[in-house]
Parts: C-alpha cells; sequence; structure tokens
C-alpha cells in the first residue's frame, strides 16, 4: 500500500515552475527540480510521473494562479485605461528578473515541439486576451479609450506588445525602453 502524500502539490508546483522559469524545460535538470521542491526523484515521479509531466502540471498552474492574479488587478482599475496602464507597469516591473515569464519562456521555447506546452500557451492567450477585451469594452464605455477598430483585434495586439516587452526585457533593454514602447501601444488603442 502506497503512503499518502506528505506534500501540497500546489506549493511543490509552484516551486517547479519557478525552477523551469529560471533555467528553462531543457536546462531544467531533476537534481534542480529536487532543490527546488525539496522532494527526491521518486517522490516527483511518484506525484508527476516524468519531467515533462511536472513541468506541464506547472504551467498549468501558473497560468491559472497568475491568470487570476491579473484578472483581478485590471477589475480593480477605475478605468479602462488605468487597467491597461497597470498590466504594463507589472510587465515592465518584472524587467530586472532576467528569468522572465514561464508562460512566454514556454510560448519561446516549447510551444512549436510540444503539443502539451503549444495548449497551455494557447489556452494563456486565450484567457488573457478576453481579459483585455474585456478591458478595452470598459475603456471604451467609460471614455478612457478610443472607440475605433475592433476590441478582438486590439486585446490581441496588447498582448503582443506583453510578448514583445517580456522579449525585449530578456535582450537587454532598459525599463525606460520599454517604458516607450508602453507610451505608443497605449496611443494605439
Amino acid at each position: 500500500m502506497a503512503r499518502p502524500r506528505s506534500f501540497d502539490p500546489d506549493v511543490v508546483l509552484d516551486k517547479a515552475a519557478e525552477a523551469f522559469r529560471a533555467k528553462g524545460f531543457k536546462a531544467t535538470s531533476l537534481p534542480d527540480l529536487e532543490k527546488a521542491t525539496g522532494l527526491r526523484r521518486a517522490s516527483l515521479y511518484g506525484a508527476f510521473k516524468d519531467k515533462h509531466a511536472l513541468y506541464l502540471a506547472a504551467l498549468k498552474r501558473y497560468d491559472a494562479t497568475h491568470a487570476a492574479s491579473l484578472a483581478a488587478e485590471l477589475a480593480a482599475a477605475p478605468t479602462g485605461r488605468k487597467a491597461l496602464e497597470r498590466l504594463f507597469e507589472l510587465v515592465v516591473g518584472e524587467c530586472g528578473e532576467s528569468s522572465g515569464c514561464l508562460m512566454a519562456n514556454a510560448a519561446m521555447e516549447r510551444a512549436a515541439s510540444d503539443l502539451g506546452a503549444e495548449r497551455c500557451v494557447s489556452d494563456n492567450r486565450k484567457r488573457v486576451e478576453a481579459a483585455l477585451q474585456a478591458v478595452m469594452a470598459r475603456g471604451r464605455k467609460d471614455g478612457s479609450l478610443k472607440g475605433r477598430g475592433d476590441a478582438a483585434v486590439a486585446s490581441r495586439y496588447l498582448f503582443s506588445v506583453v510578448l514583445g516587452l517580456r522579449s525585449l526585457a530578456k535582450s537587454g533593454c532598459t525599463c525606460a525602453q520599454l517604458k516607450e514602447v508602453v507610451r505608443v501601444a497605449l496611443a494605439a488603442v
């Protein structure tokens, strides 16, 4: 009879997500994951099957927690424009973190060759674009954002700006340079 788990799977997934975020899927070794989670290989494999399954579970957990947090931040803003300003403030605020966003990293490193990662990335994109579309609609209604063009296309554009900012930050752009990009993006919507 198997012993009951003596760890919180969500805590383990959060720690694994940080390890994968720091090094990427390929470069993160089992010893890295053991160190990050505090679990031995047998426990990790017993709970999550293998490194890939752990990665996908960590991606899904990361998406769920970060998407919910982002949605709350956007909803709390008094206007659509203030919501977008807050979004970009959060993204630019991450510019000092060289390891970036786990989901953006997954899009660049794994999505083209890993169907599970591609699904996670695609689901995340759809959720974030829907949140941005709601922000666009709210901003157009409250008058803080321009009322022209398709809100779905505008939300996809804003999502691409977020990914671009994260990529630029990883490639050495300064926070000041990222803020210049944000000014142009906000002027466009």
